[in-house]
């Protein structure tokens, strides 16, 4: 399996290899400026751009040669926006999450995926009770419903899901606890379950799904009993067979383990981080990786055997802020 890593601060994105010993092995890396999230569809990479142009973030898009070395195929785009958090890709479109300017910038692209041809934007409004960091709409992260026919859009600033449709039209909202700030959101395997990370809540929601509606059902934490060190959740994966979640806590340093039946979460318990700040974390076959943006290092940790107590590996990144796990 091939690993990227996109290292902010060392300005490239690192290709490795995930041994069946949970070992990462580094291949090469490929120059970027400032790579924030990475994000895969079919042969291509996407890697979102912090600030490449003044007050600006930007997106690139490689080719996934064989063995999975990137080969540039675009010229830096705007993403309309500063400090851009997540992307989605589609059919060779874009549709990008712009934190500060509380905005959705949907990217077309031709059909022959060698240039955009057309750009659309969504703003959001609206603000929360955190007037320090609810103060206007911020848009975290693009999810697509399990039918495929909507997009998610979780709203760190008015503690709201929004659902559109392709075109960025308005289809639906969920109101989630005041406060929360949604983050990221997963599906169950069968689509009729979503689970929302709650970043300023540091708590996960339940939330059901139908034909275009999300509704919340109930709202975790995402700590255990007893903790109360300042946090913030953040990163949220769940099993392939929808019977574990994990979730990851800046500050606690750790991650957390669910058992999930349908609607009812239980924690199974949570074991460390391996590091400081456990910004971003991937799901990897038997293993999970776990991005520590204050430490700089990134941990692998099996799973075979239920929740680790020890990481298998600890490479050295300066602040990794995304993994994404291929196949090859």
């Amino acid at each position: 399996m091939i690993i990227y890593i996109a290292s902010r601060s060392e300005d490239r994105i690192l290709r490795c290899t995930l041994t069946e010993e949970g070992k990462l092995v580094l291949l090469d890396q490929t120059p970027a400026d400032q790579p924030a999230w990475l994000c895969r569809e079919g042969n291509l990479l996407y890697a979102l751009l912090r600030e490449p142009f003044q007050l600006m973030s930007g997106v690139e898009i490689y080719r996934i040669e064989q063995g999975g070395a990137l080969t540039l195929l675009s010229k830096t785009r705007s993403t309309h926006g500063l400090y851009s958090a997540h992307l989605y890709a589609e059919n060779g479109n874009i549709w990008i999450a712009n934190y500060i300017e509380g905005t959705v910038a949907l990217l077309y692209r031709d059909a022959g995926r060698e240039a955009f041809i057309q750009d659309k934007i969504v703003a959001f409004t609206g603000s929360g009770p955190d007037r320090e960091r609810q103060k206007s709409s911020h848009p975290h992260c693009i999810t697509p419903t399990p039918d495929r026919r909507y997009l998610c859009v979780n709203d760190l600033g008015t503690d709201r899901i929004y659902l559109l449709t392709k075109d960025l039209e308005p289809v639906s909202n969920c109101e989630l606890p005041a406060g929360c700030g949604p983050r990221h959101l997963v599906f169950s395997p069968g689509g009729r379950f979503g689970y929302s990370v709650n970043e300023m809540g540091s708590s996960v929601s339940v939330l059901k799904y139908d034909d275009g509606k999300l509704n919340i059902i109930k709202t975790v934490s995402s700590l255990p009993a007893g903790i109360s060190v300042p946090n913030t959740a953040s990163g949220i994966q769940l099993s392939e067979d929808g019977s574990r979640l994990y979730v990851s806590n800046r500050g606690h340093d750790s991650v957390s383990v669910f058992r999930v039946e349908g609607s009812e979460l239980s924690l199974l318990g949570s074991f460390s981080a391996g590091g400081v700040s456990p910004r971003v974390i991937t799901l990897a076959g038997d293993f999970l990786l776990c991005a520590n943006e204050l430490s700089d290092n990134v941990t692998v940790f099996p799973l075979k055997h239920g929740i680790p107590n020890a990481f298998a590996d600890c490479l050295t990144v300066k602040m990794p802020w995304g993994i994404l796990a291929a196949e090859i």
